[in-house]
């Protein structure tokens, strides 16, 4: 980066920084003062306490807080102009802390506490004076918030403008790194291309498995995954590994499609063998370290590398940062194990596939339509052992149905995957086996029953049919599948489809009519953010650490003991208020950084009319789905998501330089006239 480009990045930064920190500073001055209410049940009868009593009371609690914020307590208490309440529970001690936010600092104290008895008066009526609150805690001196709001809004300011100043530069003026792209192609001429030598790879291994070699790779994957399902023991997966990093000692393909099998599969990712010390490695975390042996002194530079570089000197910092902090050794190491599998998986991945983009698509295609087919059959067969993280039940509402909600590290990886089989860059001929190898991914999705999931992922899928087809293409198949979609909710809503086509309607439907935007997961997920901002108003630069407690709680009902059960919250869905609580605004930019490498490797590919364009930009568009799920999923801690996202990273790296042979040049044509010519 030159001079110029520097100074735009830090112009921009501080410019962002300005921005942000003007923002609540000209919103006016807030001042916050809060009072504690205590809650006690009233029983009927003359007699002591008993638990059920006081755990009716920690039930609804979270109901209280809604109506404490509510506008029925507001007209009540007579709040003035920019005042308003909020509250949270204070967990397992019967508590609700109360806020009251204005603009006025004079007299704030009194109108809280007055705003506090307002809310027990509210919710003793809702209760039919079944409880009785008290203000245990008046309200206390008001405290200027516009402050601490302004500083974190800088933080935040800073790392965005940082980020935009730097595409631009990137955009413009890119680095070195560019001269890794294939120039001088056709957008259109390569996508049959790659199609068709993803084709040649589909019958190369339909032919590989029906030689004596093939019999022994299925056996061994068979053995691997039947031997786990029936004994529950590492020792099956892990021979197979064995042998796997043997053969990579002559082809690296191996420990890859090894390190492919135990991350992104049916098996479970922390498989542990025995403990070492306070670490406990697993067979994944040695398919990683064979891997990085195999491949250290293969060449290859991607255009990724530096970004990776600074993501894990930032996750170093951050997890020694998280033990000088007071955080757990375990938990730590944990997390720091689970987060370099991002780099280590995609350095393993790209260098043994380097030059073979098209048989690892195939392999990756044709291997999650079997992992997906797999865990479909496990939960018809009730194999439980393959059934990673499933849950038996749904909650959509006020509604419970009992079902079989699927997850599996498979899972992850469908995102890009059906990006890119709907691209182009796929072939789609014959369509049976397009279907082969989709559908047991759809349904996988759909069992799933991640409307979070779903919504960025429908909204890639619009993006690049718009791309491929254009809009009057795109109108012809929205509209049939829209027809399709409303006979086949109709069917499951008057349960043609059992009770998991039942559950799945009104899974889709209450997206669409509201209901899901009241359910508790809802609820619940504010009040992590909630948890994670007051910390962060605290810690705004260097967050505050890996491992250590950000203040969101569990609670749960020990019914053995007959007692509420407060234990700190080890996980947040928004997974970039983690990454800054984590790794502070460092953490934001080396990610973002990261992010800004794909979107400017998606540009300059098109501009440059790569061959692998159509490619790169569905592969783009994979990550940018995955990004868009990490606001409501826990992907940071999630080891199969992580595999996917180095995994997608590494294609998308191999796809920006890849060049078609020129026997392939039309070999096989694709059906739509327009792939992303325009």
């Amino acid at each position: 980066m030159n001079r110029l480009a520097v100074l735009i990045v830090l112009a921009s930064m501080v410019f962002g920084a300005l921005v942000g920190f003007a923002v609540p500073t000209l919103s006016g001055t807030v001042y916050r003062s809060g009072a504690t209410i205590v809650f006690t049940a009233v029983q009927i009868q003359p007699k002591p306490a008993t638990a059920s009593v006081a755990r009716h009371v920690s039930e609804r609690m979270p109901s209280w807080a809604k109506v404490a914020a509510s506008g029925a307590v507001a007209g009540e208490a007579h709040l003035g102009a920019g005042e308003f309440i909020t509250a949270h529970e204070i967990s397992g001690v019967q508590s609700l802390r109360i806020e009251l936010n204005s603009p006025n600092r004079d007299g704030l104290a009194e109108r809280t506490t007055a705003a506090a008895n307002t809310v027990i008066s509210v919710v003793t009526r809702m209760e039919f004076n079944r409880v009785s609150g008290v203000v245990s805690e008046p309200g206390g001196e008001p405290v200027n918030m516009a402050r601490a709001w302004a500083i974190w809004a800088a933080m935040l300011g800073a790392v965005l403008g940082a980020l935009a100043g730097w595409l631009v530069c990137s955009l413009r003026r890119p680095g070195r790194w560019v001269a890794q792209i294939a120039d001088g192609g056709s957008r259109v001429e390569g996508a049959e291309a790659f199609a068709a030598s993803v084709d040649h790879e589909i019958r190369a291994l339909w032919s590989a498995v029906r030689t004596r070699r093939g019999f022994m790779v299925i056996g061994l994957g068979f053995f691997a995954i039947a031997g786990y399902a029936v004994t529950g023991s590492v020792g099956p997966p892990f021979l197979v590994l064995l042998v796997a990093g043997y053969a990579a000692f002559r082809d690296p393909r191996w420990i890859a499609g090894a390190l492919l099998i135990l991350g992104a599969s049916v098996l479970p990712p922390k498989l542990e063998l025995v403990k070492i010390g306070p670490v406990t490695p697993t067979v994944l975390e040695v398919a990683v370290f064979l891997g990085l042996v195999l491949v250290w002194r293969k060449p290859g530079k991607s255009i990724f590398m530096w970004p990776l570089i600074l993501v894990t000197a930032v996750v170093a910092i951050g997890c020694a940062r998280g033990i000088t902090g007071g955080g757990e050794f375990s938990e730590v190491a944990d997390a720091m194990r689970a987060l370099l599998l991002v780099p280590l998986g995609f350095v393993i991945v790209y260098r043994a596939f380097a030059g073979k983009l098209p048989q690892l698509v195939a392999v990756v295609a044709i291997g999650a339509a079997v992992a997906s087919a797999v865990e479909l059959l496990a939960s018809v067969m009730d194999w439980q052992r393959l059934l990673v993280d499933e849950r038996t039940s749904v909650i959509t509402g006020d509604d419970t149905s009992e079902v079989s909600r699927l997850s599996a590290p498979i899972l992850p990886l469908w995102g890009p995957l059906l990006i890119l089989l709907a691209s182009g860059a796929f072939p789609i001929r014959p369509r049976w086996r397009l279907l082969l190898i989709a559908l047991p991914g759809l349904a996988h999705e759909a069992l799933s029953f991640n409307r979070s999931t779903w919504a960025p992922l429908l909204g890639c899928v619009v993006l690049v049919a718009i791309a491929r087809f254009g809009s009057r293409g795109l109108v012809k198949r929205l509209l049939a599948a829209a027809a399709l979609g409303a006979l086949a909710l109709g069917l499951a809503s008057g349960g043609v489809l059992g009770t998991t086509g039942e559950a799945l309607a009104g899974r889709v439907t209450s997206v669409f009519s509201g209901e899901a935007l009241v359910e508790d997961s809802l609820a619940d997920r504010v009040r992590e953010n909630t948890a994670a901002l007051n910390t962060l108003l605290e810690h705004p630069v260097a967050g505050s650490g890996v491992g250590v407690p950000y203040g969101g709680e569990i609670i749960w009902y020990d019914e053995v003991h007959d007692r509420t059960v407060v234990e700190a919250r080890p996980w947040i869905h928004n997974q970039y208020l983690r990454m800054w609580l984590w790794f502070g605004v460092f953490g934001l930019f080396a990610v973002g950084l990261l992010m800004v490498r794909v979107a400017s490797a998606v540009v300059h590919s098109w501009r440059l009319r790569a061959p692998g364009t159509v490619l790169v930009v569905a592969l783009g568009l994979g990550l940018a789905c995955m990004a868009m799920q990490s606001i409501f999923q826990t992907t940071l801690i999630d080891r199969p998501s992580l595999m996917a996202i180095a995994l997608t990273l590494a294609m998308l790296a191999l796809a920006v330089g890849w060049r078609p042979r020129f026997d392939q040049v039309g070999e096989t044509p694709s059906s739509a006239r327009r792939i992303m010519t325009r």
